[in-house]
């Protein structure tokens, strides 16, 4: 895990609005508790909703602790905390930094590559948890591409301009000193969370992926369609496209919602 959290951090992008995502942000005090900014108190909310292992493996350790707030409805996501579907119908912003820890690393622990980092959103409860006939359903997929020179510093990496595959192209804001924007898109539009009459409580999901540590570097794929990610096959979800992708959920945060009609 060491070796792990060392090539994560050599590996940091920087996330900014459609989302308003700095990824590391030195600035933000956590909006979970302590015990839930630890990584044993996010494993412990993360296996007592039973999302590990239903959307992450049974080994999954948190690195970053994950904030997500709704600025329009002023909702924070607070793992497991219960919200109005109409609260999330707009996208959110997001932070990220090193659980038990604020510092940033330093740009200079940066390796010589170009990496693509990933901020998604999951149902894995749809059309209801009793009956997940279209889950995983995706909702959401922010990706970014940064790379580093030889010394470290980070430079813009621009991404391909078609729209089919990734999306618009917006610049993002420099966050942390050092640390220059990176292009970034939306490669799944944010598909508000809507979740049918009677079908109680879902538990959307969002994860942050980073390159699996010595996994070749690839373009990330867009889903062919929401329902199973693409694959076709109930339960199927952003395990598999992570995978797919050489992506490793590095943080997670979920909230619950259901509708009003019970």
């Amino acid at each position: 895990m060491v070796l792990v959290q060392t090539l994560i951090f050599g590996a940091i992008a920087t996330i900014q609005h459609v989302v308003g995502f700095p990824l590391f942000d030195p600035e933000q005090q956590p909006l979970l508790d302590h015990l839930s900014s630890t990584a044993s108190g996010i494993r412990k909310a993360l296996q007592s909703a039973q999302l590990i292992p239903d959307v992450l493996d049974e080994d999954f350790t948190p690195l970053f602790t994950l904030n997500i707030t709704y600025p329009k409805t002023d909702v924070n996501v607070t793992l497991g905390n219960k919200v109005k579907p109409a609260a999330v119908s707009a996208h959110p912003d997001a932070s990220a930094f090193p659980v038990g820890s604020k510092l940033v690393p330093t740009p200079t622990t940066r390796s010589h590559a170009t990496e693509t980092w990933a901020l998604v959103l999951t149902d894995p409860d749809a059309t209801s948890r009793s009956d997940p006939v279209k889950a995983e359903m995706c909702h959401w997929i922010v990706v970014t591409e940064v790379s580093s020179n030889a010394d470290g510093s980070v430079v813009q990496v621009p991404m391909p301009m078609d729209s089919e595959v990734i999306g618009d192209i917006l610049e993002v804001e420099t966050i942390v000193p050092g640390l220059k924007s990176a292009p970034y898109s939306e490669l799944m539009s944010y598909f508000p969370p809507a979740p049918p009459p009677k079908t109680g409580y879902h538990r959307y999901t969002f994860v942050l992926l980073a390159p699996k540590p010595g996994a070749k570097a690839k373009a990330i794929t867009k889903p062919k369609e929401r329902p199973h990610w693409g694959y076709g096959k109930i339960g199927k979800g952003v395990r598999d496209w992570a995978v797919d992708n050489n992506l490793t959920p590095v943080a997670a945060n979920y909230f619950l919602a259901r509708d009003k009609k019970q």
